[in-house]
């Protein structure tokens, strides 16, 4: 898939075009922050829903909330990265050597696993990718919720309570572990570990300004 094409796709379920283009005439301004100073008070000045995106051993940078449409959230880094994220887990990318076109997963919320005793805990996911072309990799999970934790985000300390996921494909030898950690008032994602293809590190997401509601 091209990766032109890939973004044009994400770009295409944005719901506020206003909101767009007066991203894309800041976009230089905010992306002109280096990694060492990215502070809370830097945040706070940003008009704009944010995160920090670390992948793998990389850099920690800065990623902008570009659009939403429902609960899609669509995020864009400096060098045109583009994530889609639905309660708290990526689902699409673009602007990767491997991209996540598509992630098929039953419909169950991070409320459910800790409010819901009877909540599914075992299933399957079936994950796309674009290249090289592959269609519904199936993927095992498990997920176990491990407590609360206290984590800190740029100053702010956060007690969460931290939701473990094992996924593994035995065909092509992949395992791997994805932590999320989920607010447990309102279920929000603030941070996550998480790995979305075998050809890719982790990737590491924290909320440093949510969407104003």
């Amino acid at each position: 898939m091209n990766i032109l094409l890939a973004c044009s796709s994400l770009n295409s379920e944005r719901i506020a075009p206003a909101m767009s283009g007066a991203f894309e005439s800041i976009k230089g301004a905010l992306f002109g922050y280096p990694d060492l100073i990215i502070s809370r008070e830097v945040i706070n000045r940003i008009p704009y829903a944010s995160a920090l995106l670390k992948i793998g051993k990389g850099s920690q940078g800065l990623i902008i909330l570009e659009s939403t449409n429902s609960d899609s959230y669509i995020w864009v880094s400096k060098d045109n990265v583009y994530l889609k994220t639905r309660h708290g887990r990526i689902v699409q990318t673009a602007g990767l050597f491997n991209n996540l076109t598509n992630l098929t997963l039953p419909n169950q919320i991070f409320e459910e696993v800790l409010n819901d005793p009877e909540a599914v805990r075992d299933y399957l996911s079936y994950y796309s990718y674009d290249q090289p072309y592959l269609l519904d990799l199936q993927v095992e999970v498990s997920i176990v919720n491990k407590g609360q934790q206290e984590i800190k985000i740029l100053g702010e300390v956060k007690k969460l309570i931290l939701i473990e996921e094992s996924i593994s494909n035995k065909e092509i030898r992949w395992t791997a572990k994805n932590l999320f950690w989920v607010d447990p008032e309102d279920h929000y994602v603030w941070k996550s570990i998480q790995y979305i293809s075998p050809k890719l590190p982790s990737f590491t997401f924290q909320i440093t300004k949510r969407l104003s509601t």
